[in-house]
């Protein structure tokens, strides 16, 4: 196969980066402050267990490398926020993979075990589904029967502006369609 023009260059121009794209991740990070020195990579928790690489996510959204939103590591952040703290820079690599989460699941590309969580927030108001031995438990413990999440309020009838929170909150695009092996992209 040839190479084009194109694919020989060695550098990006302003043409080659959506401006969509690194809008919102801009506007809650420092992005650009990159020097990719490791330590977001080195201070992650999730990464000493998983394929995790905050380095390489971070390397790819400043080289503009919009694969990055179909990259399964996106959602092994646990959000300790680790990196952020020891980040040099203040670039808050934390924010920046929350930002691409945002944008892969307008794509429909989020982790079945997100999916999972966003359904039990639509059908239960909470994440963990509040079953009767939960609510046994929280009694035992002094605490109220119901912790003060949506499925409370639902429950008390108050729900008038979590209808509307839910309308947007839990419009998920379907599950994207996986490639079969050998078809062309």
């Amino acid at each position: 196969m040839a190479k084009t023009e194109e694919n020989r260059r060695e550098y990006k121009t302003e043409q080659d980066f959506d401006k969509e794209f690194f809008k919102d991740i801009e506007r809650r990070s420092n992005i650009w402050q990159c020097i990719q020195c490791g330590t977001c990579t080195a201070s992650c928790e999730s990464g000493r267990w998983t394929a995790l690489k905050t380095r390489s996510i971070l390397r790819k959204v400043v080289l503009g490398d919009l694969s990055v939103l179909e990259d399964p590591d996106i959602w092994l952040c646990t959000t300790c926020y680790n990196c952020y703290e020891r980040c040099p820079r203040d670039v808050r690599p934390t924010d920046v993979i929350m930002e691409l989460r945002n944008y892969a699941t307008k794509r429909g590309n989020i982790s079945p075990n997100h999916r999972a969580v966003v359904g039990y927030l639509k059908n239960f108001g909470h994440a963990v589904p509040i079953n009767d031995e939960i609510r046994k438990r929280r009694v035992e413990l002094g605490l109220e029967e119901l912790p003060p999440t949506a499925f409370k309020y639902k429950q008390e009838g108050d729900d008038k502006d979590l209808k509307k929170f839910e309308e947007h909150l839990f419009d998920l695009p379907p599950v994207k369609e996986e490639k079969k092996k050998g078809e062309e992209k």
